[in-house]
């Protein structure tokens, strides 16, 4: 129930959310043997991994990165184990293994800290998270799903610290007639769902256990907290993510063209090699002189694309700030569309070009209402981040009771433990 108010108060206040991957099939964790897990499964292979002759010389060298983490009396380690030649790294092995002797029980229940004075265990934390995670071990080689496993425990971590921050505010900040207030709507609340969902409290709890997996009175606490870390938000983050209007100026400024694209222009070409297709040269000039236009010899000689050569933004300066040769240039200035320019002769070849068109996309002026009002929720959702991660950090510093780096690094390490080594 816990880790669904979580989820629900981060979606409510429209600023954290959590990344849901496909669901597989739920799948027991196997049971483990002790012995196997003294075992450091990624090293097999590694036994020999020196050529004879080499390792005789001695111009060959295990360089070693590891670090440990103690958890409950046991450690786990990571790291790198290179094999290098002096020149550079000649192979690299993954290394992740834990040492846990026979007769160690293995660690499925663990506290990894407190929150707010309440214990925060690695199985409540876990659980939600494991199909995603063993669908990511079955995946993926050893090291892609490390770091792929870190990245959603770290994730989720601060998902969950902060929600329980916010929570834990929220409930603090009730004087005696608010909680009372509170009361009420929650037996509002109660009454509204069990008319909803049945007339009866038997049928209401049935139909929110099969929906959500939790008891009526889970459910009911849920909708409070959801409440309460709103209303915490809107009071305390909302009043200070004000955007006035010189922030709305600036961002038109840093995204102007955005709002007013370039003029686009699309030029093609006919183009023939004077010797080796020289019947072509003469067909084409022919049509021209008939009076034919770009896209009627286009499609008498069956051009692909229908001539298209070169599309591109035009910059301030027009035709005179491309990057085109000064001949092409001299030949599109002032040409209409559709009009066949004089023909480009060089050593080889024989070009004629035109305008294909020339698009002006509308611009939109900061004077616009949409403009606004789009530039505004923007620079509002990033105050909103912002602001809300100040206050976070602050309430941490006041409830926090275990230090969170130390908490994060052994959940990780429990993590590990129990889904990826092998």
């Amino acid at each position: 129930m816990v880790s669904t108010v979580r989820g629900m108060v981060i979606g409510a206040a429209s600023l954290l959310a959590i990344a849901c991957g496909p669901q597989i099939e739920s799948q027991p964790v196997k049971t483990v043997d002790p012995v196997d897990l003294t075992k450091d499964s990624s090293m097999t292979g590694m036994e020999s991994p020196l050529d004879a002759a080499a390792e005789a010389e001695g111009t060959l060298s295990v360089v070693e990165e590891k670090e440990t983490v103690e958890v409950d009396g046991r450690s786990f380690t990571e790291g790198r184990e290179m094999i290098t030649d002096g020149s550079g790294v000649d192979a690299e092995e993954e290394v992740v293994s834990v040492d846990l002797p026979v007769g160690v029980a293995y660690p499925i229940e663990s506290l990894v800290g407190q929150i707010n004075g309440r214990p925060v265990y690695a199985e409540e934390f876990l659980l939600p998270l494991e199909d995603r995670i063993l669908r990511i071990v079955s995946e993926q080689p050893l090291s892609a799903a490390v770091r792929e496993v870190d990245l959603l425990v770290m994730r989720r971590f601060r998902e969950f610290v902060d929600s329980e921050l916010i929570i834990a505010e929220a409930e603090s900040k009730l004087n005696p007639g608010q909680q009372q207030g509170v009361l009420a709507w929650l037996r509002s609340v109660q009454e509204d769902t069990i008319t909803g969902r049945g007339g009866t409290r038997d049928t209401a709890s049935a139909s929110i256990e099969e929906e959500f997996g939790l008891t009526l009175d889970e459910f009911i606490a849920e909708r409070r907290s959801v409440a309460l870390a709103t209303d915490l938000l809107r009071k305390r983050v909302q009043p200070r993510a004000i955007v006035s209007w010189r922030d709305i100026e600036q961002a038109y400024r840093r995204n102007y063209a955005a709002f007013n694209p370039r003029p686009v222009l699309r030029i093609g070409r006919i183009r023939f090699n004077t010797g080796r297709e020289a019947e072509k040269v003469e067909q084409a000039k022919a049509l021209i002189e008939g009076g034919a236009d770009f896209a009627s010899v286009c499609s008498a000689m069956e051009i692909p694309d229908d001539g298209l050569w070169l599309e591109m933004e035009l910059p301030k300066e027009g035709l005179a700030g491309t990057s085109l040769v000064a001949a092409v240039k001299g030949r599109l200035e002032g040409l209409e569309p559709g009009v066949l320019s004089e023909p480009w002769v060089q050593t080889s070849f024989i070009s004629w070009f035109s305008v294909l068109s020339l698009e002006r996309p509308p611009g939109r002026t900061i004077y616009e209402p949409g403009v606004q009002f789009g530039l505004e929720n923007e620079l509002s959702n990033v105050r909103m981040v912002q602001e809300q991660d100040r206050y976070i950090e602050s309430l941490k510093d006041r409830w926090v009771s275990s230090d969170i780096n130390d908490m994060r690094r052994r959940l990780l390490a429990i993590a590990r433990l129990r889904y990826i080594t092998r």
